[in-house]
């Protein structure tokens, strides 16, 4: 069932990213709107020093993905976490590669990327898997046993290797990224 979740949370994800890239093609004002609320809400951390900005990038994908593992039991949150993030993301795209270029936005995107967004997905897959297991828990298909193992099993594997490879993204983000970047600049 994981690996259906996995590909499930992957094509909603990507759906999503898709949308807002082409809502803020065709909204460029309002995407530009969002991208303004984006740098006042987010842009106090540039300010930080960069040991400081690594533990805020990885604390707030660390927390997130383990919430939305947990919350899974709430059936609908890891989907709605996937649509809203990819969206934004997607809305991100469009109006970087606007005023910089598609170049900027993959070398902005990829280097820490590659690893932080398979752990976000595989973490609302994994929400989403215990989602579906409460559903057939309540259509009396399965036993409460199995959702709690599958908890369990779930947190292991986002202590073993979601957790970890979070803080090589964040490592990746604060220090790899911006190098990139300013070789292209």
């Amino acid at each position: 069932m994981l690996k259906k979740c996995i590909i499930l949370v992957t094509a909603i994800f990507l759906v999503s990213v898709i949308s807002g890239y082409l809502y803020a093609a065709s909204n460029p004002f309002e995407s530009a709107r969002v991208m303004q609320e984006l740098s006042g809400e987010l842009g106090w951390i540039t300010d930080l020093d960069p040991v400081l900005i690594l533990f805020v990038i990885f604390l707030n994908n660390a927390i997130k993905s383990f919430l939305v593992i947990v919350l899974g039991v709430l059936v609908i949150v890891p989907i709605m976490f996937i649509v809203f993030n990819g969206y934004i993301i997607g809305i991100v795209m469009c109006e970087s590669a606007r005023i910089e270029g598609p170049l900027y936005v993959a070398a902005a995107i990829l280097p820490h990327g590659i690893v932080e967004l398979p752990m976000v997905i595989v973490s609302a897959a994994l929400g989403t898997r215990i989602g579906m297991m409460v559903l057939l828990r309540i259509s009396g298909k399965i036993s409460t046993e199995e959702i709690l193992s599958t908890i369990k099993w779930s947190m292991s594997f986002y202590f073993r290797w979601i957790l970890p490879l979070l803080f090589v993204a964040a490592v990746i983000e604060t220090f790899v990224t911006p190098a990139v970047l300013w070789i292209l600049g």
